[in-house]
Formats: structure tokens, sequence, C-alpha cells
């Protein structure tokens, strides 16, 4: 298989999805998107599915980029901030997936159990990364188990969901929506901080 054939598959599926929708898009699109036979782009993915599970571990891939800690390196706000950052750049770059999921998840089991091993992961690494900026002194230790708990879920919630519900009432995925969930990051932080954020 030509990985070359494989990834301008997924780019053009990428550019449809983002501007159809996924729901909206069929195999026979991407395909004359392409300049390329259906029966071609079967040879490399079988249906839309593998396609999107195939985009999908582009994003895995790009979120544990995004997330890991620099070898050597002291946690900071400013880290945070970036961490945070590239996570909504993934997501414009992704939207489509963000904007669809649960209808993704739904129509594609093997997707579902990926994405959920993924995010049970993904909620994993949040708690040792706050733990992490505990250890820095950037966050004040927690008072229990429930409390860094509680904190985690809460910014999974913002981080994962917050350009979607500001573009299901209309706004687009840009910097200024991206500096605002930034900004949610920092109300939900504060009471946390212990003021040493260097």
């Amino acid at each position: 298989m030509s990985q070359s054939a494989r990834e301008r598959i997924l780019d053009a599926a990428l550019d449809l999805f983002n501007r159809d929708g996924a729901a909206n898009v069929t195999t026979n699109h991407i395909a004359a998107a392409l300049g390329m036979s259906p029966g071609n782009l079967y040879y490399h993915y079988r249906n839309k599915a593998e396609i999107v599970r195939a985009l999908f571990a582009r994003i895995t891939a790009a979120w544990a980029t995004n997330y890991a800690l620099p070898a050597g390196g002291a946690p900071s706000i400013a880290l945070m901030e970036r961490m945070v950052a590239g996570n909504f750049a993934i997501q414009a770059q992704y939207r489509f997936f963000f904007r669809d999921l649960t209808l993704l998840l739904n129509a594609d089991s093997e997707l579902a159990s990926s994405y959920r091993s993924n995010r049970d992961s993904g909620i994993a690494n949040t708690r040792q990364l706050i733990a992490a900026f505990v250890a820095g002194g950037i966050l004040r230790p927690f008072a229990s188990d429930a409390e860094l708990y509680d904190l985690s879920d809460l910014l999974w919630l913002v981080g994962d969901f917050w350009l979607v519900f500001r573009d299901s009432g209309g706004a687009p995925f840009d910097d200024a929506e991206m500096a605002r969930g930034i900004r949610l990051f920092h109300r939900l932080l504060t009471p946390h901080l212990t003021g040493h954020t260097s």
C-alpha cells in the first residue's frame, strides 16, 4: 500500500468532513475529490469507518505529543497554557470529530472502544499532570482524591467541549474562542494556585 495515497485520502476526507460533516460525506465524495476511482480508494480503506478511525489515530498521536512533559523541564503555568492551546488547535484541525462525536461513536463500536480507552487514559494523564504541578509547587496539595478528580474532570470538560459548545451557538473555532477557553482553565485553577507560577 502506498503510504502517500493513504495520507492523501485522509487529508481529503478531513477537509470534506470538516466542511460538510462526516454524515454527509461518502467514500465516493472522497474519491471524487481526489480524482480517484472508488475501487482505488477501497484498496486503501474498505469504508468510511476505517477512514474515521485512521483520522482518530492522528488525533491521539497529536494529543500524546501535546501533553508530554518535556524531559527535565519544570512545570509552569506557561506550559499548562501551551498544552491547553495545543489541545484546542488539534480540535480546530479535526473539528468534525468533536462536532459529530456521539454520532460517530454510536455508528462504530470499534471507534467507540478506542475513544473510550483513550479518554480513560487521558483522564488518568490529566491527574498525573496535576500531580506534577503540585510536586512542582505550582498547585497546592489537594485535601482529597475526590477534590483532585473533580478538578481533572472539570478541566477535561472544558478542554474537550469548550469549542464545540461555542460552535453549536454559531461561534467559529478561532483564536478568540481558544483564548476564552484558556481563561476558563485559569478560573478553574486559580483557587488551587500557590502563587508560584514561574
